[in-house]
């Protein structure tokens, strides 16, 4: 893995236990309001397809003494679940508490990003949003398998990914 893949899933690491701290003591809205710009990170660090990831800059040499990590140990790409809404949005407020508990039941095996529209407006052009709460569902290897629009329940998601074939 290169080093700049390494330092965005390091970065994404990061974002994620601070949101699932966060997010476990109730503070959702300073969450929402603290961390615009962190949110956005994730999509830098997980592109959506194989090109994406091919474009990202050429990591820096490695520094004298460095230990190079063996590819085996390289840690796999999680699956991906990213909502693309709004916190003044009902259904996506009410997405909220679904996310949230992803988050707690799944954590360990699949990324939950949320990007706001109202704060990145770019986005919804980017992921071709029409309508929102839009939720978008991505496979181990950065390939989006499924998408869907509305309120979508914490089981639902999970029996989507299973008859999808995506293993959480």
């Amino acid at each position: 893995m290169k080093n700049g893949a390494k330092i965005a899933v390091v970065v994404l690491l990061a974002v994620a236990v601070a949101a699932t701290f966060a997010l476990r003591s109730g503070k959702r809205d300073e969450y929402v309001a603290a961390v615009p710009a962190q949110r956005a990170a994730p999509q830098a660090a997980a592109p959506a397809t194989a090109q994406a990831a091919a474009a990202i800059a050429k990591p820096a040499p490695t520094a004298p003494g460095a230990i190079p990590v063996p590819k085996a140990l390289a840690p796999a790409v999680k699956p991906r679940l990213l909502e693309i809404g709004s916190s003044r949005c009902m259904s996506c407020i009410e997405m909220a508490k679904v996310l949230d508990a992803l988050r707690a039941s799944q954590g360990s095996k699949l990324n939950v990003d949320f990007v706001d529209v109202y704060e990145q407006p770019e986005a919804a052009d980017r992921y071709k949003i029409t309508l929102i709460p839009t939720q978008i569902l991505y496979d181990g290897g950065g390939k989006e398998v499924f998408r869907h629009t509305g309120y979508f329940s914490h089981d639902d998601i999970l029996a989507k990914f299973r008859e999808l074939g995506v293993k959480l």
